[in-house]
């Protein structure tokens, strides 16, 4: 199916995405997760019902064809909230749905959270809010994350000498993935340079987070979603759908909760149709 590639202006930063479906249908936002790109979710829109839905899939800041942010800034989780309100508004939506995978789906749950007006439903893909530390881990955290971004010598870019190189490169990188899925995510994750391909995301987004939130933070986040919520966790993925090994399935009061074959990028090389068929019931 053929996509838009479009640019918006949030005031603060300007966003690429990917559109596809009817223009006039239900907005769809999807938000990818670390170091992906919109093209996370091309084989996933390719299964969806799209008649009645404008999907929006855009490159979060520093990701794909999105601007990095300004020299000395820093990747803050909760500036990302601003981002996507910012995008919202800046797309002329009232109200949307958010369909986040992984820290797209932290994201979105936190804008859920703190702009209920804003998201009408939510999707999470292996996804179902962020890390935490407890109170005696938040100094050490803080610690070694500013020793490494103010003590740390920057490292080069990696060049790679063709982009069958740099697949590789990404097989090895967070969560199992398919080389034919690498490839999708790497045409929109690599730029040409002199000698071969780097990647587009800024080499800061590897930074680790100077604070992370509590767990009882995390419940008052969870408690304050109004929206109705669909969790898909993925069979070999990262959250556990099992209510002894994840209380936060108690933090929410509208949520329905499936699991579907495949690692963390399910939605792009697992069982994609299953994943699709539980969104478009989702929506209808």
């Amino acid at each position: 199916m053929k996509h838009i590639n479009k640019t918006i202006d949030t005031g603060r930063i300007k966003l690429a995405y990917i559109e596809r479906g009817n223009a006039d249908g239900i907005p769809v936002l999807a938000i990818h997760g670390w170091l992906d790109n919109a093209a996370s979710f091309e084989c996933l829109a390719d299964k969806m019902e799209l008649a009645n839905v404008r999907l929006i899939a855009v490159d979060l800041p520093g990701h794909g064809l999105s601007d990095h942010r300004n020299s000395g800034q820093i990747y803050h989780l909760m500036d990302y909230v601003v981002d996507v309100v910012g995008a919202i508004k800046a797309l002329g939506l009232e109200q949307v749905v958010i369909l986040g995978h992984s820290l797209g789906g932290i994201v979105g749950l936190l804008t859920a959270s703190a702009i209920p007006s804003m998201v009408s439903r939510l999707i999470l893909l292996d996804s179902f809010g962020p890390m935490v530390d407890r109170d005696d881990q938040v100094a050490e955290q803080l610690r070694k994350s500013v020793s490494k971004i103010c003590l740390s010598r920057p490292r080069p870019a990696r060049v790679y000498s063709s982009i069958d190189e740099a697949v590789s490169a990404r097989l090895g990188g967070f969560g199992k993935i398919k080389p034919s899925a690498a490839r999708i995510l790497l045409d929109r994750g690599l730029v040409k340079v002199e000698g071969g391909y780097t990647w587009a995301t800024d080499p800061r987004l590897r930074e680790p987070s100077l604070v992370r939130l509590s767990e009882s933070q995390v419940k008052g986040f969870m408690a304050a979603i109004e929206c109705p919520v669909c969790l898909i966790a993925a069979s070999e993925g990262y959250v556990s759908l099992e209510s002894k090994l994840n209380p936060r399935l108690s933090y929410l009061s509208n949520l329905e909760a499936h699991q579907v074959s495949g690692h963390h990028h399910f939605h792009l090389d697992g069982d994609v149709a299953a994943t699709a068929r539980i969104i478009n019931q989702f929506l209808a």
